[in-house]
């Protein structure tokens, strides 16, 4: 029961900071200089840019009354709940914060609104949930049709930038490219430098021992590889293991401890997935 209690406060922390990130991020830097955003934020901003009475929280609300409706059969049932929280989150900060930053240079607030939003969307993308929006339909298209939710998403962009060079004036959509390059730059390095592992393969005359501590004492998944050795052709055994940066000097010490002439090399994972990892879509 703590566990759970615990691990419901994770995520709502994540959907709260990340919800709130990105829509300080459109009410800040965004809105003020005219620009518009990715996904249904987009559409939303180009709605209240035509209607500029209509607030934008309803109307990004409004609008994913029927992505939900839709998703509700494509996506998992925790995945809908937690979307759920996460859009009522992103939309009332939508409509209850108003920021005026004295920022005059336009590019200069389509980087630090890129910024911001890369990081609360890499936020919601470590979550059960979303915001809403484009990463539903993402995840529909992607069960309809096989499409990647990565070129979904782009999808939805693409609508959004050709509907704004059409209603609004080439500048404001260049700086719109500007703000969502620096977007998806931030969410490629913050959401992946939060899952980056190092992956470790170790050769040692004592591998039993060597594995048994890893996986006994400390505790770290290990992988037994059968290997030949390419001047001798002796049979040797390799240790293959995954670890989280912070870890890899608890590996070798625990590896040295056994056998102080052990081979150890330990490498960039850029990317693990996995129900072991934690990593794997939540959708």
């Amino acid at each position: 029961m703590v566990k759970k209690t615990a691990n419901f406060l994770y995520q709502l922390f994540l959907l709260t900071a990340g919800s709130v990130l990105c829509a300080f991020a459109v009410r800040a830097f965004v809105m003020p200089h005219g620009f518009i955003s990715r996904g249904l934020t987009g559409f939303a901003l180009v709605i209240c840019y035509l209607w500029p009475a209509l607030p934008v929280g309803a109307v990004y609300f409004a609008l994913n009354v029927p992505v939900f409706l839709l998703g509700g059969y494509f996506v998992g049932r925790r995945f809908v709940l937690y979307s759920l929280l996460g859009l009522a989150i992103y939309s009332l900060a939508l409509a209850f914060i108003d920021v005026d930053v004295a920022i005059a240079d336009p590019m200069l607030c389509a980087v630090i609104a890129g910024a911001l939003s890369g990081v609360g969307a890499a936020l919601l993308l470590r979550s059960y949930g979303s915001s809403g929006g484009s990463e539903i339909i993402s995840v529909v298209l992607n069960k309809l049709f096989g499409i990647t939710v990565g070129t979904g998403a782009m999808i939805v962009n693409a609508l959004v930038l050709v509907l704004s060079a059409v209603l609004f004036p080439l500048e404001k959509v260049l700086y719109t490219l500007v703000f969502v390059f620096v977007s998806t730059q931030f969410v490629d390095k913050v959401f992946h430098g939060l899952a980056r592992r190092r992956t470790a393969l170790i050769m040692s005359e004592r591998w039993q021992a060597v594995a048994d501590a890893l996986t006994r004492k400390h505790k770290f998944g290990v992988t037994l590889l059968s290997g030949q050795g390419g001047f001798e052709g002796t049979e040797r055994k390799l240790i293959y293991s995954v670890v989280l940066r912070q870890e890899v000097s608890a590996l070798k010490r625990a590896v040295n401890e056994i056998d102080e002439n052990a081979f150890i090399a330990i490498m960039d994972a850029d990317d693990v997935t996995g129900v072991e990892i934690g990593n794997q879509p939540h959708w």
